[in-house]
């Protein structure tokens, strides 16, 4: 492979950098730009599903285009990190709620809750609710309290990330077609077509979250209250 001198290379990447800004200065979005009390709390984990999605935006040097790329990724991070913290505490609250079917005490209300049905085939609010009676009873384990207690400090942090990407996301929507009417005068002939591009696909990864995010805010506070309740033994 050839080797350039340390002068020509810088120049060939300062070239690389204005012949294609978009990928030469492309930003991987962190748990922490979507929320640093988030961060602090998951970032690392196996919880860190903004981590795991690699959420990447553009950054082009034009602020009004950098800061639509950045804050599209920040709603959309917010999506999926409240997605993944649903999805992964509705499925282990629902594996505590089906062991209890096993606890001899609990088998008249748990049919009474769930009206017969099977437990794989449960709500996220019946599982919560055998829970709860399992709570009544003294059938809650401390592995299982724990874990209660610590994932419901992570939904309540999320709420109200979910909540923000839902407000950004209609306010970027409507920026969209503007900032690609604009993008010729802002970059250039040359660069327009690629700022449009990039414009276009931060609002593609957005466009389903002012329909979609209401019902994720209200998944995640069932959640909580269930948790709130079966956790602190009321």
């Amino acid at each position: 492979m050839k080797k350039f001198p340390p002068v020509v290379l810088a120049s060939l990447i300062l070239l690389a950098n204005i012949v294609n800004p978009a990928q030469a200065q492309e930003r991987v979005l962190t748990i922490h730009d979507v929320s640093p009390e988030l961060g602090s709390l998951i970032a690392g984990t196996p919880l860190d599903f903004v981590a795991k999605e690699d959420i990447r935006y553009g950054s082009s040097g034009v602020s009004e285009y950098d800061d639509f790329y950045k804050n599209s990724a920040v709603a959309y991070g917010g999506m999926v990190v409240g997605q993944g913290l649903a999805d992964d505490a509705t499925m282990t609250l629902k594996g505590y709620a089906r062991s209890k079917v096993a606890v001899a005490e609990l088998e008249d209300e748990i049919a009474e809750i769930t009206e017969g049905a099977d437990p794989d085939d449960w709500t996220t609010e019946q599982s919560l609710a055998v829970l709860q009676a399992a709570e009544a009873k003294d059938q809650i384990s401390a592995e299982e309290r724990s874990y209660m207690v610590q994932t419901l400090a992570y939904v309540a942090a999320t709420i109200p990330v979910v909540e923000a990407a839902v407000s950004s996301s209609v306010e970027l929507t409507q920026q969209a077609p503007g900032l690609v009417g604009n993008a010729r005068a802002a970059f250039g002939l040359r660069r327009a077509a690629g700022a449009a591009r990039n414009v276009n696909r931060s609002a593609g990864q957005i466009e389903s979250i002012p329909t979609e995010g209401p019902a994720l805010v209200e998944s995640l506070v069932v959640l909580s209250r269930g948790l709130a309740f079966v956790a602190g033994g009321q």
